[in-house]
């Protein structure tokens, strides 16, 4: 037995090891396996076992403490939870025997949820739900859910978007208020606001877009110069007529995005606006916000105006139109609208020019568009290709963005699109990847603009057998708002913002507001950081909602394709284990597991797989077969052919 010295001593020697064990706050990353990591705020990752992973779920915030596991290892264990970041999820129901249960449609979170008898709503095995967590597991382990809503099965038309809609927290529809802000000013029309703008009404601007695009956003017209040209960029303007504060206001500030799904738009503004009274229809007198640009014959841009104006489309063209009047002649398009569109061709050619000796030009990828049957099944996919016209349209929208960032930025106002370039963590490896490629004499500085743009130019035109401008714009920084005009690396522009897509973009309707204050000499309005925060997310949110939607529709379609067919694909991406393979007549992506190929290694700096006679490099031609496809993970495995 102890005598009380001894249980003192005991008693320290616990408390010097509690105080001397590692303790941090972190957040919970799950994995593809059981296992997953603790990570804190500066970024160290701690492991946590399958044991410990049971307790919490992805996203969770917590207190943890660090001890070794063996083998010069160490492991996080969890000792308090401090918030949980689910609460509402999508699924699949799941009945196995007695047992009843949702596997979350989560990136990471993998395993399944326990739903007890009285929360079930007589859900069926294959059911999608809407859920929300009513027990968590710490610190039992046993997690439980109640389910809120049947959204459908895999047989119920359009069942992709509406678990999307569910899962990322997409609005389709508009509230009673809402709608009644809308029908006063449908019923008001735009004369009231016509009297202090400028009538630029005479001026033959031209609408350029898919044939079914009804929110029709920006419309062009040029004038040529002995000297250059004048391009006049009109853009739809909605916050003209929509009050700051009022509910139709919120509304658009909340959704931040329109969200284009296969079978549905879900609109930032009601269609009655950004599809009528906004959309800058032919024929039809319209509010817009005009920039117009006085261009260099280079393609510079010598002076920037904006105007609060008025407009009207002469024409509402189609890419394939345009295409056509510029490759040849378009008898669809009236005559007298030819001469105008050649000068727009004829800027647009030197905008390019511009961009291609001072800045940087982006890949040319088609686009793939789903054909869906009255099932709301894809029925077919067709690849577009961009060609002249979609190539004009950009530059015009590219040009007119950079030029309104500058002009707030000359005026301390509005915030910006800032993109910081190269990863941090993936500094090293691109500067030496440079030096070594470009047979460069010292190592290559890629923080400052002119310097990266130079380096990435002489990049494109190397002789390397590898594709650098592809293998370092896989380790590009995500692009963010910033209130500075800080350059966007990944463009090449020393200050962007957008401006050209305020009925389906907030962030664009906001930059509007800030451009009229400005015009009418009065201060810019205070954007609060959590308005743009709010606005990147949930604009992160409609992509990814979307993406998904589109991914699971393709691989249903594929799913119908003969078997054992073999593909023509592209790499597009590749880690340690893996190879991403992209279908080229389809845009499906589908990977490639290399972890248990023998004698094969991967090179981080030139993201390669070889084993000293073959390689695996970026933008690689591969035949392909599919392995397996899982539908409703929207996963695809293949094999090489």
């Amino acid at each position: 037995m102890l005598d009380i010295n001894a249980l003192s001593q005991l008693k320290q020697l616990k408390q010097e090891i509690h105080e001397n064990t590692p303790r941090f706050d972190g957040r919970v990353r799950g994995s593809s396996g059981r296992f997953g990591f603790a990570v804190t705020e500066e970024g160290q990752s701690y492991f946590l076992s399958p044991d410990e992973m049971e307790k919490v779920l992805p996203g969770d915030e917590i207190s943890f403490r660090v001890e070794p596991a063996g083998d010069d290892k160490e492991q996080a264990l969890v000792e308090k939870l401090i918030r949980s970041e689910i609460s509402d999820f999508c699924g699949r129901y799941i009945v196995r025997g007695k047992g009843h249960f949702i596997e979350p449609d989560h990136d990471q979170f993998n395993r399944w949820i326990f739903v007890p008898p009285n929360a079930r709503m007589n859900a069926k095995d294959g059911d999608y739900v809407a859920a929300t967590m009513s027990r968590h597991p710490y610190p039992s382990g046993k997690a439980q859910a109640k389910i809120e809503a049947i959204l459908g099965d895999e047989t119920t038309p359009h069942i992709e978007r509406l678990v999307m809609q569910q899962r990322f927290a997409l609005s389709a529809e508009f509230s009673e208020d809402v709608m009644k802000e809308v029908e006063n000013l449908v019923a008001a029309g735009i004369d009231a606001k016509c009297a202090d703008r400028t009538d630029l009404t005479h001026l033959p601007f031209v609408t350029i877009d898919s044939a079914g695009t009804r929110d029709i956003d920006d419309a062009l017209f040029a004038e040529a110069h002995s000297d250059g040209w004048t391009l006049w960029v009109g853009i739809a303007d909605p916050e003209a007529l929509i009050d700051a504060g009022s509910a139709l206001d919120n509304e658009a500030r909340k959704r931040s995005t329109s969200v284009y799904f296969a079978d549905r738009v879900l609109p930032m503004l009601p269609p009655e606006l950004s599809e009528q009274l906004c959309s800058l229809q032919a024929g039809s007198r319209r509010l817009a916000m005009v920039a117009e640009l006085r261009l260099e014959q280079d393609g510079n841009v010598r002076e920037v105006k904006l105007h609060n104006a008025l407009i009207e489309s002469r024409a509402k063209l189609t890419y394939a139109q345009v295409a056509q009047l510029i490759d040849d002649t378009c008898e669809e398009i009236p005559a007298e609208l030819h001469g105008p569109l050649r000068h727009l061709a004829d800027c647009a050619r030197n905008l390019n020019q511009w961009r291609a000796a001072h800045c940087l030009l982006m890949d040319d990828r088609p686009d793939y568009k789903l054909i869906l049957g009255e099932d709301g099944r894809a029925s077919d996919i067709v690849k577009i290709e961009r060609n002249a016209a979609h190539k004009l349209v950009e530059e015009c929208m590219l040009v007119c963005n950079r030029s309104v960032a500058l002009w707030l930025r000359e005026r301390n106002a509005g915030f910006f699109i800032e993109q910081n370039g190269i990863r941090t963590e993936r500094l090293g490896e691109a500067a030496a990847l440079l030096k070594e490629q470009l047979s460069l004499e010292s190592k290559p500085v890629l923080g400052e603009l002119e310097s990266y743009v130079a380096l990435l130019q002489q990049a494109e035109q190397s002789s390397s057998d590898l594709p650098l401008r592809t293998i370092l714009s896989r380790q590009m920084e995500r692009s963010q708002f910033g209130r500075e005009g800080k350059p966007h690396m990944g463009l090449g522009f020393n200050c962007y913002t957008t401006f050209t897509s305020p009925l389906r973009k907030y962030n664009d309707f906001l930059i509007h507001r800030t451009v009229r204050a400005l015009l009418n000499g009065e201060p810019a309005p205070a954007i609060e950081d959590d308005v743009l925060t709010g606005i990147q997310d949930m604009q992160t949110r409609g992509r990814i909602g979307a993406s998904q939607a589109e991914q699971w529709l393709k691989l249903q379609w594929l799913q119908t394709q003969p078997e054992n067919g073999i593909y023509e694909g592209t790499i597009v991406h590749m880690n340690s284990g893996s190879l991403t393979v992209r279908l080229d007549d389809t845009g499906i992506e589908g990977v490639i597991d290399r972890r248990k190929a023998k004698g094969w290694t991967y090179d981080s700096k030139t993201m390669t797989h070889s084993n000293g006679e073959e390689r695996f490099i970026l933008g690689q031609p591969m035949r392909v077969i599919v392995h397996e496809i899982d539908v409703p993970k929207r996963s695809l495995k293949l094999r090489m052919a």
